[in-house]
């Protein structure tokens, strides 16, 4: 089985453009990835003011996944629940509400403006597909990836907001790129599609580190030139490559582990 991903480079706080949803529609993805806060502006001062425009947020996002055609991740949003605020990453397939996702990890940053962590993981099965949602530093955590593995996920989508790093050099950059998500997608057993933003959230700068891993390696990154510009990353992934590439991974465990008679 052969599956169109399409991970979208977007400047944060701004909407998708007719000509970039045309785009999409004519390359028929299976699936599209928005990147983390997609829909901050700039100009918002906090989380709690962005958490007033969840349902105008939400129905954007479902109406895109109509126009699109596809299943989209849609990024992610801020809610609030109470009193409590949450980094929450909502799946549509094709106007339908597949399920939501509140990140496990929030950083310093987030946690010190409002931010909770979330208190489950997210599978859903999609065409067939299943797909496991993380969100930014949730990729810092080596044992969510244990629970895909655990759950046969066959495709991790992680909207991201990575911050800009100046200083950072190329292979330093490639480096934790393999560290953290060529060793995620092989911990996981599965295909990597971290998807970022580009532009400023609270008016720290962003930088586009969009790319797409397997256990075997990088497949495809938007070049370090294109960091701070919009673009999109597509990508045909073979699900029963990485189907196939547990079962033989099972099997060497199985076979490594057996007694010696």
């Amino acid at each position: 089985m052969l599956v169109l991903v399409i991970a979208v480079q977007s400047q944060l706080g701004e909407r998708l453009s007719l000509e970039g949803k045309l785009h999409i529609f004519r390359r028929r993805p299976d699936f599209v990835c928005l990147p983390e806060y997609c829909l901050i502006h700039k100009d918002l001062p906090d989380f709690s003011r962005a958490a007033l425009d969840i349902r105008e947020n939400l129905k954007y996002l479902e109406y895109l996944s109509m126009e699109m055609d596809t299943c989209l991740i849609g990024g992610s949003v801020v809610e609030a629940d109470r009193d409590a605020l949450y980094n929450s990453a909502y799946v549509f397939q094709r106007g339908a509400v597949v399920g939501r996702y509140r990140k496990l990890n929030p950083v310093s940053g987030e946690i010190s403006k409002g931010i909770l962590p979330g208190d489950r993981v997210f599978t859903a099965t999609v065409d067939g597909v299943k797909i496991g949602i993380m969100i930014c530093a949730d990729a810092l955590n080596p044992g969510l990836f244990d629970v895909m593995a655990r759950e046969n996920i066959d495709i991790i989508f992680i909207p991201t907001t990575s911050p800009h790093r100046p200083a950072e050099s190329k292979t330093e950059k490639h480096k934790r790129d393999n560290d953290i998500y060529v060793r995620g997608a092989d911990s996981a057993g599965a295909f990597v599609v971290k998807t970022c933003a580009v532009g400023t959230l609270f008016e720290k700068p962003l930088q586009g580190r969009t790319l797409i891993a397997a256990p075997w390696g990088i497949l495809g990154r938007v070049p370090i030139h294109q960091e701070s510009e919009r673009t999109m990353l597509s990508l045909v992934l073979d699900i029963d490559e990485i189907r196939d590439f547990r079962k033989k991974r099972r099997r060497c465990t199985v076979s490594d582990t057996s007694p010696l008679i």
